[in-house]
């Protein structure tokens, strides 16, 4: 009968090598940048948001500072009339006062509504930098996890290559018969 010796060594060798696969496979720092890429996803579909609410809001700033600029040159075409001298009927200067404190008074709303979109974009452009403060971090974290990744992986791959001239020289002394039965056996699925 052959010695059992280089079989149970295959054996051992082979089931070495499968635990460093698997755990290769299942190295924290894979899941840590899995999940980092999931997070860089949040991140950047946050910031196209934040982007085009940017622009919706610079697009409204626009639009309200015309609006006071409109109200500021009415406001200042009205002034000019009422002391220009050339009206001269009371109830055409009431009409002039009446119409000029309409338009100063849309002015100041307008301004209003003008502070109010430029804190709004303060406050978004402050949302902006925690994004990109975020982004940067992860980018970060994510270049250590990779580096200690590979650096595990060229660990585990060292190992195993270790491994598999070990094998090489342990199926030089099996039959092949007896190593095509232990290939077989080893090919069938598990039970676990």
């Amino acid at each position: 009968m052959a010695d059992p010796q280089p079989l149970l060594e295959l054996q051992r060798l082979d089931s070495e090598a499968d635990a460093l696969r698997a755990r290769r496979d299942a190295l924290p720092e894979r899941a840590l940048l899995r999940d980092g890429e999931a997070e860089g996803a949040k991140l950047a579909s946050e910031r196209q948001e934040a982007n085009e609410r940017q622009l919706a809001l610079g697009r409204d700033e626009r639009r309200v500072e015309a609006q006071v600029t409109d109200a500021r040159t009415k406001a200042q075409e009205l002034e000019a009339s009422l002391y220009s001298g050339k009206v001269k009927v009371v109830n055409e200067l009431k009409a002039l006062q009446a119409e000029l404190r309409s338009f100063q008074q849309r002015q100041r709303e307008h301004e209003e509504a003008e502070l109010a979109l430029m804190e709004q974009q303060e406050q978004l452009a402050a949302e902006i930098a925690v994004l990109d403060a975020r982004r940067d971090a992860l980018a970060s974290d994510a270049r250590t996890w990779s580096g200690a990744l590979a650096a595990a992986e060229a660990e585990i791959d060292a190992e195993l290559t270790r491994l598999a001239t070990a094998r090489a020289a342990v199926i030089a002394q099996l039959p092949d018969a007896v190593l095509f039965s232990y290939e077989k056996l080893r090919a069938m699925p598990r039970f676990k």
